[in-house]
């Protein structure tokens, strides 16, 4: 599985010191009222997670990996978590890291449907032959039915906060 290659080579020797993503940053900048319910998909060293505890969020941890100890073991196409059960929702460096690109839609839609408010996307390209290659323009073609409410994209990373143009969800 291409995410255990994530967490063996990248996520073991990670040694960014940020109490948070520049996604979740970039979130807390647009975000008009305090995130209660949260998905963290991604991140093993679950530092996305613990900010945004700290700031009274419930989340919940989800990965592919049982290793790193989520709350919830799910494979991004298949996620058991009901629609719209989640103001947000963070996916961390995980498309470069599935199986083939072929997932990439079902996986975009697997994320919107869990969601009732905000999707944070961010990808960054790795120096690694077992990694999937892709262009931000690529990335960013699996979300035109969202509104893109802010991004900061360079050639090595890139980090997006989208949001519904129409959706709602019971409270």
């Amino acid at each position: 599985m291409r995410i255990r290659i994530l967490r063996e080579q990248y996520c073991a020797k990670c040694k960014i010191k940020a109490p948070r993503s520049t996604g979740v940053k970039l979130l807390l900048q647009t975000a008009r009222e305090p995130l209660r319910r949260v998905i963290d998909f991604g991140c093993s060293t679950w530092r996305n997670s613990k900010f945004l505890e700290n700031l009274g969020a419930y989340v919940v941890r989800v990965d592919a990996v049982p290793d790193s100890k989520p709350d919830i073991v799910a494979y991004p196409t298949h996620m058991p978590i009901r629609d719209g059960a989640f103001d947000a929702v963070l996916f961390t460096h995980i498309f470069m890291f599935l199986e083939d690109k072929k997932e990439w839609p079902v996986v975009a839609e697997e994320l919107k449907r869990v969601t009732k408010k905000y999707l944070v996307v961010e990808t960054y390209r790795v120096k690694n032959r077992n990694a999937l290659s892709y262009s931000p323009k690529e990335v960013e073609e699996l979300f035109t039915d969202l509104t893109s409410i802010k991004k900061h994209v360079r050639r090595d990373m890139q980090n997006y906060v989208f949001t519904f143009p129409t959706k709602s969800y019971p409270e």
